[in-house]
Parts: C-alpha cells; structure tokens; sequence
C-alpha cells in the first residue's frame, strides 16, 4: 500500500516535470490571443442572463503576471454579494498558456439571491480580482434581475408511510446510505460509528455507496457487507423516481428497521425518501455548511424539491456543528434536529503515538530532522483551499529555510495534477509535496509542528480534532 502511495507521488512529479518542460503547447485546443497582463474574464453568466431570485452560479478566472488571484469580490448592482472560491482547476488553461499558474485561475461563487436588496431589472455583476502583489482587475458583466414571485408551494408529495412494522430480533437492522467508501472525514466519521456498534452488538448493518473506496475492507473486516451501486439519477425526473423505487424494492427484502443517511450530498439523501417507502424511520447526518438552496444549486429543481422535503421527513436529523444546524432550521418541519460534534477514539491515536520515532518517520519521508513542517491533512480540492495555502507558503517561507509544507490528501485528478505542477514550478519545490491520500495519514501528525486548516467551507474539520489529538 505504501509503495503504490510513493508510485502514485512519483507519478505527479513526473507528469508536472515534463508538462513544465515539453516545447511548445498542445495543438488540438486554440492558444489565447496575446493580452496585457493581468487577465481574466467571466464565463457564467454570460451577458444579458436573467437572474431568478435564488440560488445563482458566478464562474470565471483571473491571473496576474505574479499568479492566480487571491481574492475575488462580487457585486450585484453595487450590493456586494460575497468572496468567490478559487484556485478551481482550469485544465484548458494550462494546456492553452503552458503557465503552471493558469491551471489554478478559476473562480466560482454560488450564492442565493433571494433576499437581495436591489430592484428588478438591468443590473451590473462586478468582479474584482486581486492579485498577489495587490494588483486590481475589475470585470463586468450586465445582467437583468427577474421580478420577486411569490414562494412556490411544495410540490411531489412523498407516498404515505405505510406503519412501521415491528423488528423481527432484538437488534435493529439498520441499512446506511452513503456517497462514498473513501478516506474522508464524513466516512471515516461513519466508520467508527459502525466500528463501536457492531463491537457491541447494537445493530445489524447494510451499507449502500455510490463510490467504491478502501473503507470497503474495513466494512468487510468488521462483517458488515457494502454494495456499490448508482443511487440515484441525478438528472432527475423519472430517472430520479425510478431508481428509488429499484432500490426500495431490493431493500424491501431486508427486513431493515432504520435507514441511517450519512451526508446530504445527492447520491446519498435519496436514503430518506427511500426509507419512507419501507414505512421505516431514518436519521440523516449532515456534514456539509452550506445552505440548502446553495448546496443542492446544481441539481433538477425535482430533485432539490425532494431533498428539501426529505429535510422535514427524517425522523431525526443530526448535524456536527451547531452552526451548521442553524444554517438548515429554516427548513425543518415537526421533526428533530440535533448537534452532536465529531468524537474520536483515542486508542488507535495513542497506539501509534506510544514508541512513535519521529526523526526515523521523517527520515523515510524525506524531511530534515531541523525542519519545520506545516501540513494540511484533507482531500486536495478547491473547498479545502489547498491552492491559497501553497501561495501562502511560499510568501511566507521564502524567508524561513526550515519551513516545509506537505499537503496529505491528493487524489489521482485535476486538482492535485494541476497543483503539482504549480509547486513543480515553484522555487520552493524542494520544500512543497503533495502526499496521496493514505491510511497512514496518523504518522504525518506525528511528523509535523502545525496543522493549517484553510477550508473556506466546513462543519468541524476531524484534521483538527486529530491535531488536538496529537498534541
């Protein structure tokens, strides 16, 4: 398993080398017209769309002669809307430009607009990037703004619930919906969970995921067994209805007592309406900080209606952070929500902690005894802002020889691939490296003097409590 991480690592520097140093650029895409630098430009929405009072996507890029942006103001008709994300991967970027930085100009805002203070009609949506020297590019886009209708009224009644029928045993048969078996802070979050109620005999478990992963062994190794299948069809409509009433009818025949629902993301809420057909309660757990409208943005209005929906049916809904709670109340129905923060077994922490050689770790890792190592532990992607640390770093520790960054979380994808070129080209290379997701993610807190969470989005991050853990 390690050797096919060090392989995986390997692979990265290896592909962000020779895209640093292959002549000339590819041929098949079209190479920007020459432009005064900084550039960029606003790509959705294009000028002249109509915005609805609601959820809206704002996406671009902008570079500047010293990197990406490190900033992006929003504006709508002068009321100022909220920070975009970036550092969001532009693959046709890199390849048009063979500049490193360009693979990392993306930006993206989804924000709801319901409330929006201005008046109907022509509006301008402003952009401001800024640079990492404090360089200024404004962009603009004119858009018109719809009327303010009235609310809409709810609509895809769920099927009544037939009565709950009566437990076959005396321990609960509970199946457990879940987006997918990676090694992410909401499925290690569930796996722990099952770890201690099968331990004790507390329930019997089924677990369905729409992503295969490595915690697929662990559910095995705990005698729990795990199906991966398509969830949902999540262009909605009758695909959406369809699958549902498949898995509801495969489910039927397992004698469940409890759908459990870990995540709101979309291959997984289906759980709850699916739960409603077997006339069996479910508890939902929802790990992601973002209002329900912006959340679900990109999905079929049927489906959003359904999610939405299934937020009043869940029998309890559960949430890791008290802020994340207050973000959904406004859709919450008669029944329960409840906040209950991540917890973590210490043992298996303090296993590895005792006799923990932490200059030999370092050694087989490749960092210096004296150094001084900042890791960010998480999957490498535009939310966990990955791309801002590393630009960070490197205004910060031009000036300190000791610092070193590892990045522990990085997937075989855009993201990570166009980041590994960007730290490939960087003068501090030496001391920059993406590390692939591992199981051994315990020894690189073993390894390090601080831990950097630089998420712009997260309920309670499990890398924190681990580095709490940790000392």
């Amino acid at each position: 398993m390690r050797e096919t991480h060090r392989q995986l690592g390997l692979l990265w520097r290896l592909r962000a080398t020779s895209r640093i140093w292959k002549p000339g650029a590819r041929h098949d895409m079209p190479l920007l017209e020459p432009k005064p630098m900084p550039d960029g430009r606003i790509d959705v929405p294009a000028p002249g769309t109509v915005f609805e009072r609601g959820p809206v996507k704002i996406e671009g890029w902008a570079l500047f002669p010293s990197g990406p942006c490190v900033r992006i103001e929003v504006s709508l008709g002068g009321h100022r809307l909220d920070l975009a994300r970036i550092g969001l991967p532009r693959v046709d970027l890199s390849r048009q430009t063979g500049n490193p930085a360009a693979g990392l100009a993306g930006y993206e805002l989804i924000t709801d607009i319901s409330d929006w203070p201005g008046p109907d009609g022509d509006a301008a949506l402003e952009i401001v990037a800024i640079g990492p020297e404090g360089e200024r590019n404004e962009l603009r886009a004119d858009v018109v703004i719809a009327p303010k209708g009235e609310p809409e009224e709810q609509t895809g009644e769920a099927q009544a619930a037939p009565p709950h029928r009566v437990a076959g045993s005396d321990v609960p048969r509970v199946l457990i919906f879940t987006h997918q078996l990676t090694l992410g802070g909401a499925e290690l979050y569930l796996l722990e969970l099952l770890r201690e109620l099968v331990a004790n005999d507390a329930i019997e478990a089924t677990v369905v995921s729409s992503l295969d992963g490595p915690l697929r062994g662990k559910l095995e190794e705990l005698g729990v067994p795990s199906h991966v299948t398509s969830m949902v069809g999540i262009e909605g409509g009758s695909a959406h209805r369809g699958r549902v009433e498949e898995l509801a009818a495969w489910a039927s025949d397992g004698n469940f007592d409890l759908v459990f629902v870990n995540t709101a993301m979309p291959t997984a809420f289906p759980g709850v309406d699916i739960a409603t057909r077997l006339g069996v309660p479910s508890i939902w757990v929802i790990h992601e900080s973002q209002e329900p409208p912006v959340l679900w943005r990109l999905l079929p209005p049927e489906l959003r209606t359904c999610a939405e929906r299934d937020l009043g049916e869940a029998a309890l809904v559960l949430f890791v952070a008290e802020s994340t709670q207050r973000l959904f109340e406004p859709w919450r129905r008669e029944n329960r929500f409840l906040t209950i923060p991540y917890g973590l077994d210490l043992e298996p922490i303090e296993s590895v902690r005792k006799g923990f050689d932490r200059g030999a770790a370092r050694r087989r890792a490749g960092i210096p005894d004296d150094a001084e190592l900042v890791i960010c532990v998480g999957s490498v992607e535009p939310r966990k802002a990955q791309v801002s640390l590393t630009e960070a770093f490197e205004r910060v520790a031009a000036g300190n020889p000791k610092a070193h960054l590892a990045l522990v979380g990085a997937k075989d994808d855009d993201d990570a691939m166009l980041l590994g070129d960007y730290i490939a080209a960087s003068p501090l290379r030496d001391r920059m490296r993406l590390v692939p997701m591992t199981p051994h993610v315990q020894e690189w807190y073993g390894m390090a003097d601080l831990l950097v969470c630089a998420s712009d989005v997260e309920s309670l991050p499990r890398s924190v409590v681990e580095a709490m853990a940790w000392e």
